[in-house]
């Protein structure tokens, strides 16, 4: 079986798979399919643009020289263990640091709520990275922001999870 064949059976799975979701959404309610249904029809869109590309690149593509793969230069087991030249193996502190950068937005976002959790937290790493200046990163934060709330509370319609200012928000709706 060549491996243009075994490419064509996957995405021919994976377009019974989601041909099958949307076949089960039709008996969900109207707002239980807002997020199976619409992913499902994107997930036939770009698996048949995935077999269309597939099945229309030539072949010279597909092949790969397995020998010239397989062979290795001659190197020492003490090489084989170094990471490549210009990369470095993370140690704890980075680690720590990542993790301390996801505890702070989980805490953001049970003090404050989602939507001021994501524009504090986008607006201050973008500021203490040096990512952009501070306008350009105000004005990237303020369109994420957006496109969150959008997403989610306007064409979801989500119920906004509020954070410990809950009872302050419920005060002024």
């Amino acid at each position: 079986m060549t491996r243009l064949t075994q490419e064509n059976i996957v995405a021919a799975v994976l377009l019974v798979v989601f041909g099958g979701v949307v076949w089960l959404c039709q008996d969900f309610g109207p707002r239980a399919r807002m997020i199976p249904l619409p992913l499902a029809i994107f997930g036939i869109v770009l698996t048949s643009i995935q077999i269309v590309w597939q099945n229309l690149r030539s072949t010279e593509e597909l092949q790969m020289d397995l020998i010239a793969v397989s062979k290795l230069p001659a190197e020492t087991e003490a090489t084989h263990t170094a990471p490549p030249a210009g990369k470095t193996v993370p140690g704890w502190r980075e680690e720590l640091r990542a993790l301390g950068i996801i505890a702070l937005l989980l805490a953001l976002i049970v003090v404050v709520g989602l939507v001021p959790a994501v524009f504090l937290f986008t607006g201050g790493y973008f500021v203490l990275t040096r990512q952009y200046s501070w306008l350009m990163g105000l004005v990237y934060t303020s369109i994420f922001t957006a496109s969150v709330y959008l997403l989610f509370i306007a064409a979801l319609q989500i119920e906004p999870y509020y954070g410990l200012l809950a009872p302050l928000v419920e005060r002024f709706r």
